[in-house]
């Protein structure tokens, strides 16, 4: 079987096959972020663990730091990550996996407010790769495909018979175009990702179509922001509206 994309709904779905009895091979497209979900990845959320200020307080910490400050932290933070996760990480480029970072070595949290993937908490799935027991080829060697399965570069063919395509999702823009069409899509534009502000683009704020609004992300950000469009749609609708960067500033001043 062979499960094209190593993301983390393709590591997922790899280990399970796997822990059916089935024979698998991982398709790598393009380099992935890999980190032991314990405790590597936890490291960026070192504000909320152990005693000390209250939930409210932590979240505004988490909230009040300029992205370049941020950026500097995350590298740092990813670094010890890598450091923790060397054995792990070597096993794989001994197997071929091509391993990413994140932007300028910013780790997960940079790439997931900025595409919302291309990585994995490994809960024990790279280890199975790293181990041989999941096989791994790289896109770029496929040669063509055969009614057998992909046929490599180099003459063998993956024998395959199931292929699954795990290999992303499309973003709330594309979600907009759906529902409301693609009038308002163009008009609402890009959503997530960082905006020229260094904020994610339309999220929590008053978008270009009067009345939509877009919350989304992890549980902590849907707390931390939810309370701007819910103090906003108090209001007449018009202009627009409060953003992250003033809640933000606001918040330091309470």
């Amino acid at each position: 079987m062979l499960v094209f994309g190593t993301g983390t709904s393709a590591h997922d779905i790899a280990q399970d096959l796997h822990g059916n009895g089935a024979q698998v091979t991982m398709v790598q497209r393009s380099p992935t972020l890999i980190v032991n979900v314990e405790p590597s990845a936890q490291l960026y959320d070192g504000v909320y663990y152990g005693r000390g200020p209250t939930l409210d307080d932590r979240d505004l910490i988490n909230t009040s730091f300029p992205v370049p400050v941020m950026k500097r932290a995350h590298r740092l933070l990813t670094d010890k990550a890598r450091e923790y996760d060397a054995p792990l990480l070597s096993a794989l480029e001994r197997v071929g996996f091509r391993l990413d970072f994140g932007e300028d070595g910013t780790g997960w949290p940079l790439k997931y407010r900025t595409r919302g993937g291309g990585y994995y908490f490994n809960v024990g799935c790279s280890d199975l790769v790293a181990a041989g027991a999941i096989g791994l080829a790289q896109y770029q060697d496929i040669e063509e495909s055969t009614p057998a399965g992909p046929r490599m570069k180099d003459g063998r063919v993956l024998e395959a018979g199931l292929v699954v395509l795990a290999t992303g999702y499309k973003g709330q823009d594309h979600l907009v175009g759906t529902l409301f069409g693609g009038e308002v899509a163009a008009r609402v534009g890009k959503v997530w990702g960082f905006d020229e502000a260094q904020e994610l683009r339309n999220m929590w704020m008053r978008t270009p179509q009067p009345g939509l609004w877009f919350t989304g992300g992890s549980f902590a950000q849907c707390r931390m922001y939810s309370e701007i469009p819910g103090d906003a749609g108090q209001g007449d609708g018009a202009g627009p509206g409060p953003g992250i960067a003033e809640a933000r500033a606001r918040a330091l001043f309470w």
